[in-house]
């Protein structure tokens, strides 16, 4: 099932949540190739730009949370579900080899689980500080 952007997503920090819409964009590109048979393509070209997009994502949440939250317990969190994802998405990508159309069925439910539960909780915790610091 495609991600939808919608309203419940909104962190209210444009910025992050247009990169947000951009990394559903990029979910859903990696579940066409899926859906339609291209696992290898799947792997070997979409799943690297989501990566890739994904930590540039990440850059941009970290560089905000500098901001707001640096050395404290919550920066440590939200650094720590950054670190995760993305040894998560290495593990399970070296592991695509016997298995590609598994290893991307895998990658799409943790990327969408991991991406819906991170917004909702971490990203709108981040944004609430940055929105209540710049009022």
């Amino acid at each position: 099932m495609r991600l939808i952007w919608n309203a419940d997503l909104i962190t209210g920090v444009r910025q992050i949540d247009l990169q947000h819409q951009e990394l559903i964009e990029l979910i859903n590109d990696l579940e066409s190739a899926h859906e339609s048979g291209q696992n290898q393509v799947a792997l070997a070209e979409v799943l690297p730009r989501l990566t890739s997009y994904a930590l540039f994502h990440f850059g941009t949440e970290e560089g905000l949370l500098t901001k707001v939250a640096a050395n404290t317990p919550y920066a440590q969190h939200h650094l720590n579900e950054h670190r995760l994802f993305a040894e998560k998405v290495a593990q399970l990508r070296a592991e695509s080899g016997a298995d590609p159309a598994h290893t991307t069925a895998q990658l799409l439910n943790y990327l969408k689980s991991w991406l819906l539960e991170h917004i909702m909780k971490t990203d709108k915790a981040l944004a609430k500080l940055l929105l209540a610091r710049s009022v």
